[in-house]
């Protein structure tokens, strides 16, 4: 199984700065979820990105992030499959609270499931997993559809989260929010 981040969004809630550079505890937003991926052993990792990164990971340029996460979500999806992966985990750049061990139980869950997405106060999102006739219809949804469309048209199965780890980063306060949740959990 691969792992694909998505992190190529226009982040326009959260001002000029890069928001996935931006300070969360000491360190760039998106190295929490790089971190945790890592920890949990992908024998590949991809980003899609707006530029180049330099995170060791095989990153997948998103030249039209005005498209939307479902635009990113099927450029990463691509790239996988042409890669060779038939088995796909995805997620989001800016969920610094989802944990290693929550992965490892999603995967270990979704052994039998054609999609499996996570389920938090009745709403799917990620991170999910999809295995290889999802992700082929993930590739042939219409290029308008966004990640929730997408989610609905395969109705998959759900592996729930709690509402601290769906927590995510869309405007600067988020942070400060985000940074709180983290310390409580190291104490």
């Amino acid at each position: 199984m691969a792992c694909l981040i998505l992190a190529s969004g226009m982040s326009e809630r959260f001002g000029a700065v890069d928001k996935l550079q931006a300070d969360l505890c000491g360190r760039p937003l998106l190295s929490h979820m790089l971190e945790t991926v890592r920890s949990v052993g992908f024998r590949e990792v991809f980003i899609v990105s707006q530029t180049l990164s330099a995170f060791g990971t095989r990153t997948v340029i998103n030249k039209n992030p005005e498209a939307g996460q479902g635009h990113a979500l099927r450029l990463g999806v691509r790239a996988c499959l042409d890669a060779g992966w038939s088995r796909v985990m995805v997620v989001l750049g800016d969920m610094p609270l989802i944990g290693a061990t929550y992965l490892e139980a999603m995967i270990e869950a979704s052994e039998n499931e054609t999609a499996l997405v996570s389920l938090c106060d009745g709403r799917r999102l990620p991170p999910a997993i999809f295995d290889g006739s999802a992700l082929e219809q993930i590739l042939a949804q219409d290029s308008s559809s966004g990640a929730r469309a997408i989610f609905d048209q395969l109705n998959p199965a759900t592996f729930p989260l709690d509402a601290d780890s769906a927590q995510d980063v869309d405007m600067p306060q988020d942070l400060i929010r985000v940074a709180a949740i983290m310390k409580s959990r190291s104490t």
